[in-house]
């Protein structure tokens, strides 16, 4: 065999090898999804667009920003489209201001936007998710245990208002928060209809989420383990395939019900 031979058998090769691996991609099961999103005049620019990611990422739970000035109209007509479309909306709101003393007057009055809209309303919103991070400072403030604490107290309260008034609550959680204190981490899950866990890191995703799939199996919470999407940046997935492998292997060694993938945002995807 000459040498033009042997390089055209070696492309060859490595062609075939290209295809067997696309169609094995292919085959990578696109699990049911919740997907955060921002800005609804995003989303309302170009339904189409946004209906055409709903479907590609399986979507079924929406979480979305909705400002107060819509909350205050009777307008339903996208909570319409969502529900035709099988999808749960959530309200998505949040300051870091929320989880500190006397975050809870700020909850409820946030709370009571939903319950009053959905009055008004045909078609109403499912419920609230919280991502309050209260940790986050522009001074760079330490935050305590003690600090935390105080952060559950305004939960157990806001869980407690949400109930009821049957409104679902969930809480958009950091992956570290059981290294913090685990029974404080017992206390958020088992006052939330659900956790959606920030398992930002491209590193050891199965393992970072582990204690809180555990706790949300037993309290029978929903759980969500959210992927950032920043396609191509470094330290993060380079596609939405090798994001749909590693859930695969998160959900295998995590098994559960009550465990769904999560996108973290619309905004990031084109």
């Amino acid at each position: 065999m000459n040498k033009k031979t042997t390089f055209l058998a070696v492309i060859f090769s490595i062609s075939l090898i290209f295809v067997f691996a696309s169609i094995f991609r292919e085959d990578v099961e696109v699990y049911e999804s919740s997907l955060y999103s921002w800005k609804l005049d995003k989303v309302l620019e170009d339904l189409e667009k946004f209906y055409e990611v709903l479907e590609e990422y399986n979507v079924k739970v929406l979480y979305q920003d909705f400002s107060s000035e819509f909350l205050e109209e009777n307008d339903d007509s996208f909570l319409k489209n969502m529900s035709e479309r099988e999808i749960a909306v959530y309200h998505l709101a949040g300051d870091p201001s929320w989880g500190h003393s006397e975050g809870y007057e700020k909850i409820k009055r946030e709370i009571k936007k939903v319950l009053l809209y959905n009055e008004k309303v045909d078609n109403p919103i499912k419920g609230i998710i919280l991502d309050i991070e209260p940790y986050v400072s522009e001074k760079n403030e330490e935050f305590s245990v003690e600090d935390f604490e105080v952060y559950v107290d305004q939960i157990e309260k806001s869980y407690e208002y949400c109930q009821k008034h049957e409104l679902e609550m969930r809480l958009a959680i950091p992956y570290w928060f059981d290294s913090i204190d685990d029974d404080l981490l017992k206390k958020v899950i088992k006052n939330s209809d659900g956790v959606s866990v920030m398992n930002y890191n491209i590193s050891k995703t199965s393992s970072k989420i582990e204690r809180e799939v555990e706790l949300a199996n037993r309290y029978g919470k929903k759980i969500d383990s959210i992927y950032e999407i920043e396609y191509g940046k470094e330290g993060y997935f380079a596609s939405k395939e090798d994001i749909f492998e590693d859930f695969a292997k998160l959900k295998e060694e995590n098994p559960s019900e009550n465990l769904m993938i999560s996108y973290h945002h619309y905004g990031s995807m084109g």
